[in-house]
């Protein structure tokens, strides 16, 4: 019979687990179980011959008691229960007097195995996750498991909204290939429709937003998952394929997430100084800076885009510490600056109008 030897899981090489160069981190039912190998109890003996047979594909059944710190007759009738239960375990009485347990090599245990290492950053990285319930669980599960305090109520991530909640796994799960259909409610026409769409890339907030290929129109559009009321996957229906560069470069020219319509148009504005330090640091996604560019007092934003209404409405926002510099974006802000003073004019006039009409006090 062959010595016994480290095997690898899914091409990552364990080999000297026992060694102690890697140590997996396993959680069974909530508990972990790395630290018990040699002084398990009854209850916890299950555990350990998971654990046993993750660092080792085959043991002698002799040496396995000893290892768990159990007897012979204990791991024994453990290895026959987990046999029962499901768990690969071949038997092989041809090297006697030795009794050897093997599993195949692609073989894992249910659970979560990971590197001990690892654990503060995996629950960092949990914690910073967008808020929902599904994310506390499994924050809440990892913890426990892991056997440290849950310090996620000191990091204020976002939270995901009721509906995304609801509905962002099946917008993920549809962007594996599958057809998305689903009732949504979009900004311009304000009623629900029932729509096909496929999606091709998924951007988790809030607000969380999917690119789709739009069965209807056949072009491309941003959605928002919050405008879903229902959704499901339709394998009924094709699912229409973009190429990846092609998703990259629509992502690119969008703007805060938003991808207009028509041609891509330059646009370009400077902000002047103490107003540019903080819009360098707060730029809608796809607004660019040129570090190389020499700008005296202030800074020149740019971005290529048909959504120009959106940079126009980031610009003026900023009122008098930008000033445009391209002849579309112009044409947007003073549209938008106008409607704005007209319709504060009106509101201005209604209530001097009110005043006027309102009687005098004590008359």
């Amino acid at each position: 019979m062959g010595g016994d030897r480290e095997e690898s899981i899914g091409g990552s090489d364990i080999a000297g687990a026992a060694s102690g160069k890697f140590r997996p981190e396993l959680s069974l039912n909530g508990c972990n179980v790395s630290g018990l190998m040699g002084r398990l109890g009854a209850s916890e003996t299950p555990a350990g011959v998971l654990l046993a047979f993750f660092r080792r594909r085959q043991w002698r059944q002799a040496e396995l008691a000893r290892e768990l710190g159990v007897s012979v007759e204990t791991v024994t009738r453990t290895l026959r229960s987990l046999s029962a239960g499901g768990m690969p375990l071949l038997r092989d009485d041809s090297d006697k007097p030795q009794v050897w347990w093997r599993v195949p090599k692609d073989w894992a245990p249910s659970g979560v195995l990971f590197a001990g290492p690892d654990t503060p950053a995996l629950l960092r990285t949990l914690a910073r996750a967008p808020r929902s319930r599904e994310r506390d669980a499994l924050l809440a599960h990892a913890s426990k498991s892991a056997r440290v305090l849950d310090q996620s109520s000191r990091v204020e991530a976002p939270r995901l909204t009721e509906t995304e909640e609801s509905w962002l796994s099946v917008v993920e799960d549809a962007a594996r290939g599958t057809t998305l259909g689903m009732r949504y409610t979009s900004t311009q026409r304000g009623a629900a429709e029932w729509r096909y769409v496929s999606v091709q890339n998924v951007e988790v907030g809030p607000p969380s937003r999917f690119l789709a290929v739009c069965h209807r129109s056949g072009t491309m559009k941003r959605f928002r998952v919050e405008g879903i009321a229902l959704a499901r996957l339709d394998s009924a229906i094709p699912y229409r394929q973009v190429p990846q560069n092609a998703v990259a470069a629509l992502l690119r020219e969008s703007v805060d997430g938003y991808l207009g319509e028509g041609l891509q148009v330059a646009c370009a504005f400077f902000v002047r100084d103490p107003e540019a330090r903080w819009v360098a640091r707060n730029l809608l996604s796809g607004m660019q800076i040129d570090a190389d560019e020499d700008v005296a007092g202030g800074i020149r934003v740019r971005c290529t885009t048909p959504a120009v209404v959106r940079v126009a409405r980031f610009v003026v926002g900023l009122g008098s510490a930008a000033r445009v510099e391209t002849p579309e974006l112009a044409l947007r802000v003073r549209e938008l600056a106008r409607g704005a003073l007209e319709a504060g004019g009106e509101r201005l006039q209604e209530g001097r109008a009110k005043r006027l009409k309102a009687p005098a006090a004590g008359g």
